[in-house]
C-alpha cells in the first residue's frame, strides 16, 4: 500500500532542520582562536552584508529583489535565484553549470557553459530530453522575451529567463 510522500512537508521539515542546525552552531560558536574574528574579519554580518542577510551555516548572502524573487550568492561562487510565485529555482554554479528546478518535477541541467540543456523528469524517470533557449511573446507581454523551452508528453514548457515565470501549453486532446 503506497501512501506517497508530501513533498511540501518534506521540504519544510528539511528547512526546519537546517534552521535548528544553524541555531545550534551560532549558540556554540565563540570567537575564533586566532582572534581575527572569523570570516567577516571582526565585523558583524549586518556590517558585512548591508543590503541583505547572511546564513552562517551555508555561507550565502540573500537579497529580496523588488519583483519578489530571492537572490542568493554563495561563498562558493554559485548564484541562486528563486521565484516563490512560480516555484522555479535557478542556480548557476561557479564552474558555469546551470540547474533549473521546475515545480512539476522536471529539472533543466547544463553540465558546463556551452553544453546542451538536458531536461530530466524526476517523477517519471527515463532518458533526458533537450531544452533550448529562444524567444517567445508570452501572455500579457507585447515584446518577445528570452525563454528556455522544451516539449514532452504533457505539452510545451516555457520559462522566462528574466523573471523565472513558468508557462505550460497543453496539447489538445
Amino acid at each position: 500500500m503506497d501512501q506517497g510522500f508530501d513533498k511540501q512537508k518534506l521540504v519544510q521539515d528539511f528547512a526546519n532542520l537546517l534552521s535548528q542546525m544553524e541555531q545550534a552552531i551560532r549558540g556554540t560558536s565563540g570567537p575564533s582562536p586566532e582572534g581575527g574574528g572569523g570570516l567577516l574579519g571582526g565585523r558583524s554580518p549586518e556590517e558585512h552584508f548591508s543590503k541583505g542577510t547572511i546564513d552562517s551555516f551555508t555561507d550565502y548572502e540573500e537579497l529580496n529583489l523588488p519583483d519578489g524573487r530571492i537572490l542568493r550568492r554563495y561563498d562558493s561562487g554559485a548564484v541562486r535565484v528563486e521565484n516563490p510565485k512560480s516555484g522555479i529555482i535557478q542556480e548557476e554554479r561557479a564552474d558555469g553549470g546551470l540547474i533549473i528546478s521546475l515545480p512539476n518535477g522536471r529539472v533543466i541541467f547544463q553540465e558546463y557553459r556551452g553544453e546542451p540543456l538536458l531536461v530530466y523528469d524526476t517523477d517519471r524517470g527515463g532518458a533526458p530530453s533537450l531544452a533550448r533557449v529562444g524567444s517567445a511573446t508570452l501572455p500579457e507581454e507585447s515584446q518577445a522575451k528570452f525563454v528556455f523551452h522544451f516539449q514532452d508528453q504533457d505539452g510545451s514548457h516555457l520559462v522566462d529567463l528574466e523573471t523565472l515565470r513558468y508557462y505550460r501549453v497543453r496539447r489538445p486532446d
